[in-house]
C-alpha cells in the first residue's frame, strides 16, 4: 500500500516534470521563431535601400544671411534631399541625396531655384566612394 502511494506520486511528479519540459521546448521554439522572423525582416530592410547616396557642395554667391536661410529651407522642401547645411559665414553649401539612381549638375541647378546663377566651386560625388574636397575650394571652375 505504502508502494501505491510513491508510486501515484512519482507518476504525478513525472507528469508535471514533463509538462514543464513541454512548456519550455515551446517556449524556446517561440523564441527562436520570433528571432528568425526579426532577422529576415532586418535583412530585408537594409536590401531595399540600394539606392546609392550622391553629395553636392558648391559656395553660394549670396552676401545676404535671410536668402541663404531661404535656400537652405527651399532644399529642404525636395523629398530626393536627405540632408542639407548651408555655413552662412562662408557661404558653403553642403547637400546629400537619397532615391536617385544619378545625379547631374543640370539637376542640381534646378534645385537651386531662384538661386541657379548665384553658385560657383560645384562638386557632385557618390558619397562615400569619392573624396570631399576641403574649404576653402582651390582650382575650381567658377
Amino acid at each position: 500500500m505504502v508502494c501505491f502511494y510513491e508510486c501515484k506520486a512519482t507518476k504525478l511528479f513525472l507528469n508535471r516534470l514533463e509538462i514543464k519540459v513541454l512548456i519550455m521546448k515551446n517556449l524556446l521554439l517561440g523564441l527562436v521563431f520570433a528571432m528568425g522572423t526579426f532577422w529576415v525582416t532586418a535583412q530585408s530592410t537594409v536590401s531595399q535601400t540600394t539606392t546609392p547616396s550622391f553629395f553636392a557642395q558648391c559656395l553660394v554667391n549670396v552676401g545676404n544671411q535671410n536668402d541663404l536661410t531661404a535656400l537652405e529651407n527651399q532644399l529642404r522642401t525636395i523629398p530626393y534631399v536627405s540632408v542639407v547645411r548651408v555655413d552662412i559665414p562662408t557661404s558653403r553649401l553642403f547637400l546629400t541625396t537619397r532615391d536617385l539612381s544619378s545625379f547631374t549638375a543640370n539637376e542640381f541647378s534646378s534645385w537651386m531655384g531662384t538661386y541657379a546663377t548665384s553658385y560657383s566651386c560645384l562638386q557632385i560625388g557618390l558619397h562615400g566612394v569619392d573624396p570631399v574636397n576641403p574649404y576653402p575650394f582651390t582650382n575650381c571652375q567658377e
